[in-house]
């Protein structure tokens, strides 16, 4: 069970990194040093990736927070 959640826990790490590392800043971030979003803008449009995104990093960091939790728990 450890192993399993250990798992998630990590997953749900890099994945949280990434989603938020894509995220358009005021800088237009790492998102702009890829092809200067455009291939972003083109996939999702202008508002659709910023809704995704934000969904996604929400999902990410419920995951993640949860995982540690449960993990806080079962380690003791």
């Amino acid at each position: 069970m450890v192993v399993v959640l250990s798992f998630i826990h990590a997953l749900s790490c890099i994945l949280l990194i990434g989603v938020v590392l894509m995220q358009k800043s005021k800088g237009d971030g790492l998102s702009g040093a890829f092809g200067g979003g455009g291939a972003l803008t083109a996939s999702f449009g202008t508002r659709g990736a910023a809704t995704l995104l934000s969904k996604l990093t929400t999902v990410f960091a419920i995951v993640f927070m949860l995982s540690s939790f449960f993990l806080a728990l079962i380690s003791k």
